[in-house]
């Protein structure tokens, strides 16, 4: 007697599929972090929807000649679990890099063989949720079962991820898969699929336990964490990751980093650890040696000696500046550099450690190898941690600093790489800056160091960031509240809430100049006084610091569209601090492509165009083409109404979720917990809403002016909104977003089936053509998202959609007249 009958078993591997392929696109995105230099959420999404897509196409093609239904669901739920295994391990066989697509055309076909590699497991397991919805009698439960599977599996990485490893989430994911296949397994093919997902199960066990390498992630050899490995000796000493990040303690006697320090400096930096955050941004932790025993409190830490080079450092500077400071606020000092230097200048002050890491926290307060190796700075009475994000803080922040220290904790990555310009950074908007200006204290200062770039890039971005957020805040004389030098390889600014006076000035000049540290601005330098130790061929920095600090707004926009590079200030409506790309760089673009570095700043940007490129491609050959090769009957003129409508649908939809991905990594502080909390509120929402379109009646003129009002009202509100929950502990501000994210997803949900049952009822032959349309339009949508987002912000991309839904409903009018 079976416990089960075969429409419950059927149900129930249905919603193991749609729990697997959503756990395992979520994965993705860890995987692709810690391989390349960005999280790529939109090419997750895109290539997600394509296998969807071309499943969908398989299955019109196919459906007819399918004899035995039994035997091709256990095809698609096996082929899903083995391609999930094969997929992780071909992508990390193929060497595909963002950072060298600039100069290696081939870059772009080992993307190509990325995408089809990805797809693999979201067409088979599409394949199975499609064919099992199209050929079950009761498309409304099966929808159920797939809607909660899939919100399930979105919001279980986090959960499942730091007991079992992201190897443990691709072994899980398949084995789901090979249980969904096991429980719809009839008598007929007991004995061979039974083999088959032994023999399966029993490999990938085997090569987890004697072969675990082919379970390791190729890095990009351009990170941190790989390049210091090639040097003999090099080893890993810690390694832990969570759902979040992957952090890796390094021992090399290749690692000596005190950025910017002076060339006056005639010795060798102490011996020092790395700490590198999923392979890259190398941050050290630095020994600090006592004479006996461990460090009390009550002890200085001595000045001279192995920690003498911190006197060489431009935050020896900064400390000039202002010796007798209360309150010292460190944003992101990565291994503690930053932390030591503030002990080592001022001592008995209070000082506050921002850390949106809890692992490395955890490390560096309590791991005992690196408390014994760097004095246990971490553990001093007078320094309190707290492991949330800087705009969190700020919030919340009751005191007022003395000095606060924006951490230059990331690698030098050459503006002609590109590789950092998708990644969205919160810490350098003019709302996170205009946050740090309000809680200074009176005469307080902001320090601000990043890499020298030539042409000048990220440096001129801090700046412009710097006065905008000033004037936003209200304050006036700018120009006598910056102070700002450079050393050979770092650029620091200096923003004091009050005027540097003229001794202060005096102070610094003699400091810089004691250093061999060139002045770049302060109130009444001169040219020639700019230039003279680490010399350029003009005096490049000074000219255009003065121009955005001295000039009005107009002058400034002006300037900001005369120049190369795009250093227009971020804001949280475009937070790509690291995107310096211009279209009027693109004839350079195509003279140089494939032959050198580029001289710009967008080299994800030709990741972007060579995805969209690729989708297009790959959807017009595996989702339309097909549809024209059987004939399908379609009239384009008499039915570009209905191709319209699922046209627009398809990039309305996605012109909300991509943006809201990205928009709340601001709430969520991660990209996983972004992506897996958005996944999980609309497919639960939509797929409600698309359910119950059915049973209610609604007209479409009340749900797209609902959709539209919402989004109108997001679009004006959402600061606001987004200040209220970012104060809120991780679980609050997920619910939070789940509440805002969940009426409008209910009601996106629906425009679909009204259109289908519209077409249903005139031309239910072009059905498949509708299908392959939204489908293009989604894989094309999540795409064009982040390109429009990159130069209008996400609020434009979202506005854009409400147009899209306004176009749908104008069409759908036209369609029932």
């Amino acid at each position: 007697m079976r416990i089960f009958s075969d429409r419950n078993r059927i149900n129930i591997s249905l919603l193991l599929i749609s729990f697997s392929i959503f756990l395992y696109q979520v994965c993705l995105l860890r995987i692709i972090s810690i391989a390349d230099y960005y999280h790529f959420a939109f090419l997750i999404v895109s290539v997600a929807l394509l296998g969807f897509g071309i499943s969908g196409s398989f299955l019109y093609f196919f459906t007819s000649k399918i004899k035995n239904p039994g035997l091709i669901r256990l095809i698609f739920a096996f082929g899903f679990s083995i391609t999930v295994f094969l997929s992780f391990v071909l992508i990390n066989r193929i060497p595909f890099d963002s950072f060298r697509i600039m100069w290696e055309i081939k870059q772009v076909f080992y993307l190509l063989a990325y995408y089809f590699f990805l797809l693999l497991p979201f067409f088979f397991g599409g394949s199975f949720i499609g064919y099992v919805l199209q050929s079950n009698e009761r498309p409304g439960v099966i929808y159920f079962y797939n809607l909660i599977g899939s919100a399930l599996g979105a919001i279980a990485f986090i959960i499942i991820m730091k007991p079992i490893g992201k190897t443990g989430v691709i072994v899980s994911t398949a084995a789901m898969g090979v249980a969904a296949t096991l429980i719809i397994l009839n008598k007929k093919y007991l004995k061979q699929f039974l083999t088959l997902c032994l023999s399966f199960l029993i490999v990938v066990a085997l090569l987890y336990q004697f072969y675990p390498a082919i379970f390791e992630i190729r890095m990009s050899p351009y990170k941190s964490l790989p390049s210091v490995l090639r040097n003999p000796g090099s080893k890993i000493l810690i390694s832990e990751e969570n759902p979040y990040s992957l952090l890796d303690v390094i021992s090399s006697e290749s690692i000596r980093s005190a950025p910017g320090l002076s060339l006056k400096y005639n010795d060798v930096p102490p011996p020092q650890l790395g700490l590198t955050v999923d392979g890259d941004n190398i941050s050290v932790i630095t020994e600090v040696k006592k004479d006996a025993g461990r460090l009390k409190e009550s002890d200085l830490i001595k000045r001279g000696g192995a920690l003498e080079f911190l006197n060489y450092l431009p935050v020896s500077v900064v400390f000039e500046s202002s010796p007798e400071l209360k309150n010292i606020l460190i944003i992101e000092p990565g291994g503690g550099l930053d932390v030591l230097a503030s002990l080592y200048f001022s001592n008995h002050n209070n000082i506050t450690v921002l850390q949106n890491n809890e692992m490395a926290v955890d490390l560096l307060k309590n791991e005992k190898i690196i408390t014994d190796f760097n004095g246990n700075i971490y553990n001093r009475k007078n320094i309190k941690i707290y492991e949330m994000p800087g705009r969190n803080f700020i919030k919340q922040a009751d005191d007022k600093y003395d000095l606060i220290i924006v951490s230059l904790s990331d690698s030098f990555h050459p503006v002609s790489s590109g590789a950092y310009s998708l990644n969205e950074d919160y810490l350098y908007t003019v709302e996170s800056v205009s946050g740090l200006m309000n809680i200074l204290a009176e005469n307080g200062m902001i320090s601000i160091t990043r890499w020298i770039q030539f042409p000048p890039s990220e440096d001129l971005k801090v700046i412009s960031t710097l006065v905008e957020s000033a004037e936003k805040t209200g304050m006036d004389g700018i120009s006598s509240k910056v102070f700002a030098f450079r050393s050979w390889s770092t650029l620091t600014v200096m923003f004091k809430n009050g005027r540097f006076t003229d001794g202060e000035i005096n102070k610094l000049s003699n400091k810089i100049d004691a250093l061999n540290f060139d002045a770049v601005y302060y109130a009444g330098v001169k040219s020639e006084e700019t230039n003279k130790y680490n010399q350029l061929e003009k005096t490049y920095y000074f000219d255009y610091f003065k121009r955005v600090i001295e000039s009005g707004k107009q002058e400034r926009e002006s300037f900001y569209r005369q120049y190369y590079f795009n250093i227009k200030p971020s804001t949280d409506n475009n937070p790509y601090f690291y995107n310096f790309f211009k279209f009027r760089q693109i004839p350079e673009i195509v003279r140089f492509f494939g032959k050198s570095t580029q001289p710009f700043g967008g080299g994800s940007y030709l990741v972007l165009i060579s995805a969209m490129a690729i989708s297009v491609i790959l959807s017009l050959i595996f989702i339309l083409f097909p549809l024209r090769l059987k004939k399908v009957g379609i009239n384009f003129k008499r039915d570009f109404k209905f191709l319209g409508y699922f046209l627009v649908i398809g990039f309305g939809f996605f012109f909300i979720e991509l943006p809201f991905i990205q928009k709340f990594i601001l709430v969520l502080d991660k990209p996983a917990v972004s992506l897996a909390v958005i996944l999980f509120s609309l497919m639960l929402s939509a797929g409600i809403g698309s359910y119950l379109s059915s049973r209610v009646n609604t007209r479409l003129e009340l749900i797209i002016s609902i959709i539209v009002v919402y989004i109108i009202l997001f679009v004006t509100l959402s600061g606001f909104v987004i200040d209220f929950i970012i104060v809120k502990q991780l679980w609050q501000r997920a619910i939070y977003t789940v509440l805002i994210v969940f009426p409008l997803g209910f009601f996106m949900g629906m425009p679909f089936p009204k259109g289908i049952a519209a077409a249903r009822q005139t031309r239910p032959e072009i059905i498949p053509w509708l299908w392959a349309v939204n489908g293009f339009a989604s894989v094309i949508g999540s795409i064009a998202a982040v390109m429009i987002s990159i130069h209008l912000g996400f609020l434009a991309v979202i506005v854009l959609s409400a147009v899209m839904y306004i176009l749908a409903l104008a069409l759908y009018r036209y369609i029932k007249t």
